[in-house]
Order: structure tokens, then sequence, then C-alpha cells
């Protein structure tokens, strides 16, 4: 949690040397000054693991597709020479990219919380680094953000790489819900919500959410703050790389905010687990630990006292029923009288 984050982690600069944490201004691309607590600024938070072409990407992406005053803050995991070297050469062309060089990995919480932490925008964007931002992405979701007080978090349109295609929208997220308590939650994604087109009605429909990936979600920095970010790990305890998108969404609900998921600003997740090596190095080292996998969500579960992860994709149905040791695989009908009147999904 942020609470206590300067006791648990070192925040570094390239040379060792402990970051500022004091600072109260930051520029933006223009060269302008914001201060801590009256600005307009957008702090884009972007996990730096290998795959330093990819952080490079996203980065100019940004640059090159939004209007509004941002900074970035890269948080890296301790990757090798060659990500680092372009990390750094960001961090040297740009006075508004700042890195917090880690040894090792903190997990995607811990890595989140540090960037979140260093951050001075009122307005926080937490931002997976196999994204690319298009334009108007940011300008979206801030005004979504802006309507209403309540509104604590605003997610973004996910498309794919060939654009036309969406990976994720605010149609795909439910979760179950009786007296006020949660009882399942994750993706519907099958039957007539698979495969869905960019401009579809279900696609361009807006609204409140009851949880939204964190590939691109933009926070309001008080709401942040006051729910405490990410459950990181602390002695042993917490979330280290899995579910800490449903965690965080669930934890500002019951702090009283919304999710909000804005379809006209769209960003494209360049990532397609068929395609990919799942024994490259970032892979193995960072995202498909099944291990830590298994810990997240037995946390997670525990947490919130919730019996199903719902899992409904295109190719089947990977449902599954906590019984209090482990997940049982089991065939999730939400049509059905047991479910329906519990579903909350897109309003």
């Amino acid at each position: 949690m942020l609470f206590d984050i300067t006791k648990r982690y070192s925040f570094l600069d390239r040379s060792g040397n402990s970051l500022n944490l004091d600072r109260s201004t930051a520029l933006d691309q223009y060269g302008k000054k914001h201060q801590l607590g009256t600005n307009d600024l957008t702090s884009v938070v972007i996990i730096s693991a290998e795959r330093g072409n990819d952080t490079k990407r996203c980065v100019e992406s940004i640059f090159q597709n939004t209007k509004e005053p941002f900074e970035i803050v890269l948080s890296d995991v301790g990757s090798g020479r060659e990500t680092l070297e372009i990390i750094m050469a960001l961090e040297d062309m740009y006075q508004n990219v700042h890195v917090i060089y880690n040894r090792q990995s903190t997990g995607t919480t811990g890595q989140r919380n540090q960037g979140i932490y260093f951050s001075i925008g009122e307005y926080i964007v937490v931002m997976d680094n196999d994204v690319l931002a298009l334009p108007g992405w940011l300008k979206q979701l801030k005004e979504a953000a802006a309507k209403e007080e309540a509104i604590g978090m605003v997610g973004a349109k996910l498309l794919r790489a060939e654009i036309g295609n969406v990976y994720y929208c605010g149609c795909h997220t439910v979760a179950l819900e009786k007296g006020g308590t949660v009882y399942g939650i994750g993706l519907a994604k099958s039957g007539h919500m698979a495969n869905l087109r960019r401009y579809d009605p279900l696609v361009t429909r807006g609204g409140e959410v009851p949880w939204y990936m964190t590939t691109t979600l933009l926070a309001k920095r008080k709401a942040l703050f006051e729910v405490g970010g990410f459950d990181d790990m602390v002695n042993g305890k917490g979330i280290f790389i899995a579910n800490e998108d449903k965690d965080l969404c669930l934890n500002m609900r019951k702090a009283g905010y919304k999710i909000y998921y804005c379809p006209e600003s769209e960003t494209v997740h360049n990532h397609d687990y068929s395609k990919v090596d799942k024994k490259d190095s970032y892979h193995a080292k960072y995202r498909l630990r099944m291990e830590q996998i298994g810990k997240d969500t037995e946390y997670f579960l525990n947490k919130w006292g919730i019996m199903y992860m719902i899992e409904k994709l295109p190719g089947g149905d990977y449902s599954k029923k906590w019984d209090g040791k482990q997940l049982v695989p089991v065939d999730l009908n939400l049509d059905s009288d047991e479910f329906k009147e519990d579903i909350i999904a897109l309003k």
C-alpha cells in the first residue's frame, strides 16, 4: 500500500542514489511547471520489465498523441543492459520522463505503487508498456472522470493490434453481487460478446462497470491515495502480479467510488498470447509465474470472500469455483435463475 511504501522500497536513480521524494513540482512536455495539489497534470505510470522496444514505442505514442499536460514515470524491474539503455535514453531525451531503477522486481503492484507515489499529477494513468496511445485518448478519459465527483477511475477501450478488433471493453467485465457483497468477478467474453468490432453498439456504450483492467486506467489522485493504491506484498501477504486490477476496483467501490468505461478513449493493447514466446525472459521471469499467480489468486479470493472467478472466453468457459482450498472448474450459466438477478455489468 502507499501509506508505508518509503519504508519498504528504495527509490533509486540510474546511479543508485535516492530520488527526491519530496519534489512538489514537475514539468510537462511543454516545459511548463506544475505544482502538487493544484495542477492539471496527468502522471502516466508504466512498468518497465525488459521489452525495452515496447516501452519505447509506448512512450513515443503518448508524446505523439497527447496534447494534455503529462509526465511519465517508468518503474523498472531491474531489466538487462539493452532495456536499461533504452529507458535511460528516453529519460535523457524528455524532461518529463522519470525512471525509478529497481535492482529487482517489486511485483506489478509494488512497481505501480512506486510510480504512483513518485508522481505529481492530479490524475494518474496506469498503463501497460505494450500499449499504444491513440489520438484523444487522455482528453476523453479526463472528461469522463470530471463528469461526477464520485467517479474514481475510468478505463479506455482496448483495441487489438489490427485496430478494427476489440481486445477488451466495458461489456466484458462482470461481477456477481448479492446484498452488496461481491461473490463472483471476471470476464464475460463469449457468445455475442466475443470478437467484437471497434464500433459495435456494445463497444461504443459507456457507463459504470463493476471493475476494469489496468491496461489503460485513469484514476483521480485523491481517490487512489485514499484507498492506498495497490495491495502489494507486505510481510509475505498481498498481491504480487495477479488480480491486482480487480482488487483495486473493489477497494475503490468499497470507498464509495465508481468505475467507468469510456469508449471514446482508445488505446491499442499490442499483445497476443497466441503469438508470443511464453518461455522468453519477460514471461518466464515476470508474467507467467504460475505458482505466484496461484498464491495471489488465493489471497484475493479469501480477502473478499469471492466464490467464482468468471472467465467466459471465445474459446470456452474457463470459470472456476473456490471451495476454500482450491479452484475447481465450473460451467457457469450467468443467465440461469441462480445468477441472473445478481449480475453486475455495464450500466
